[in-house]
């Protein structure tokens, strides 16, 4: 899993792995975009051994019931699928205490639900009352700690995107010991609401669907613009975040004093998207390119390119569709919720890959009859499946470019409008930016 997680992104960057507890009673916690993908990224960083909450759904059959827990799965109950079955929620907590006191690691999403949105819902208290528990049950000096995990993917459901998992220092639970003997039920809310601050502050998390529109089509114009002025490298993840926490601070803050100049910018932001997509184009067509090279140039490159890689590409593709494909029409098959999609894609290439290239090399090898030359086949497949990938985006890309320069010779002046309108933009967004920084070193707010 730890193999096919590397290869399913297409980076992975980790913030402050080094805070998490390699020995201990440990509870981790992590916002869940993706239902059985986070459980699988998660333990996959982790360097120790770690037990899972799931939902008791999970175990209706007597088939789940023996296999899950070979894979450490604890079932919890929620109230919102059987109220009938809370009652079974106090053995749960009784494993949790139990696994806890012996220097376990336990894994749960405080949620208990599983959207892809970028926005934190209401975090339960299950948690909190687990880890309160196993530290009242020994006088406090068991010594759990909580990790709470940002888990922000560029998008879970596409192969090759990008991942950035933020971590934030552990949190002490015999803290809040003074605050739950005072009241256990108060003490579990006030871990509770820090629980919430910290995961909070590791994700994206934005409350409503036209903010988060704003915010993305924002990013998409903005912060390539913003990575070149701070010259941040394409690997520099968490300052990426930074930039996109910044621009949510700033359209929030702009929204509740200056919601009419928000509403204009939002409408000349979309004009600007609606007439992109009339032409059949994205953004990153118009965006100024560095190093660009003369037209003949970039057309000689983008015919070599076609004509040398076309060989390599059909290669990969035959020997690679099967498996790339069939998890991709299972995931489509097993669920119409967009966040089991990625999940079953990742699982199910997980098993199709070993299988056909096993299944291709035997029938090489029994062709051949040549060791040299099917070990060199058997290379070749999965970096004929990258190239074959990578190709057919390129292609993409050249065939954008080409279309941009049909386009500008027969909408020049549409297409120069689009590019003034780009450019205005995000002149209007650095002097908006300026203004909220100036707010921010003033400590004041322009409006009373």
């Amino acid at each position: 899993m730890r193999i096919t997680v590397r290869i399913f992104f297409r980076s992975i960057h980790i913030r402050n792995k080094d805070v998490i507890p390699e020995k201990g009673p440990l509870l981790v916690l992590a916002n869940h975009p993706s239902t059985f993908m986070d459980p699988i990224v998660v333990a996959a960083i982790l360097n120790r051994k770690v037990f899972f909450l799931a939902k008791g759904q999970l175990f209706k059959t007597g088939f789940s019931k023996w296999i899950l827990p070979k894979f450490n799965i604890i079932p919890v109950y929620r109230k919102q699928d059987d109220p009938s079955q809370m009652v079974k929620n106090e053995e749960t907590f009784v494993k949790c205490y139990e696994h806890l006191e012996r220097n376990g690691a336990i894994l749960m999403f405080p949620e208990g639900i599983s959207i892809t949105e970028r926005k934190l819902h209401a975090i339960k208290t299950g948690a909190s009352r687990i880890v309160l528990g196993a530290e009242a049950r020994n006088d406090f000096k068991l010594g759990v700690h909580i990790v709470n995990i940002g888990l922000n993917y560029e998008n879970p459901h596409r192969f090759n995107r990008d991942l950035f998992i933020n971590i934030h220092k552990p949190i002490k639970v015999s803290d809040y010991k003074n605050a739950y003997l005072k009241d256990s039920f108060d003490g579990a809310k006030t871990l509770t609401l820090d629980i919430t601050r910290q995961l909070e502050k590791l994700i994206i998390a934005i409350v409503d669907d036209k903010t988060d529109t704003l915010v993305k089509d924002i990013e998409t114009l903005y912060k390539s613009h913003l990575s070149k002025e701070r010259s941040l490298a394409n690997n520099e993840k968490d300052a990426e975040f930074i930039i996109t926490k910044n621009i949510l601070e700033t359209v929030n803050y702009f929204t509740e004093h200056d919601p009419i100049m928000v509403e204009n910018i939002h409408q000349r932001i979309k004009s600007y998207f609606k007439n992109l997509n009339d032409l059949g184009i994205d953004d990153t067509a118009l965006a100024p390119k560095q190093n660009r090279h003369s037209a003949i140039g970039n057309s000689l490159k983008s015919l070599a390119i076609i004509l040398l890689g076309l060989p390599i590409w059909l290669f990969g593709w035959m020997n690679n569709f099967l498996a790339f494909e069939i998890p991709a029409f299972l995931a489509r098959k097993a669920s119409d919720e967009i966040e089991w999609r990625g999940a079953i894609g990742m699982i199910g290439g997980m098993i199709t890959f070993p299988l056909f290239y096993s299944l291709q090399i035997i029938t090489f090898y029994k062709l051949t009859n040549h060791e040299i030359l099917t070990a060199i086949y058997g290379f070749s497949l999965p970096l004929s499946g990258l190239f074959a990938y990578w190709y057919y985006y390129r292609i993409n890309e050249i065939r954008t470019n080409f279309m941009l320069l049909v386009l500008f010779y027969k909408k020049s002046i549409f297409i120069s409008s689009l590019i003034t309108e780009r450019e205005q933009l995000i002149t209007e967004f650095n002097k908006i930016k300026d203004r909220y920084l100036k707010i921010i070193s003033d400590n004041r707010k322009p409006f009373p």
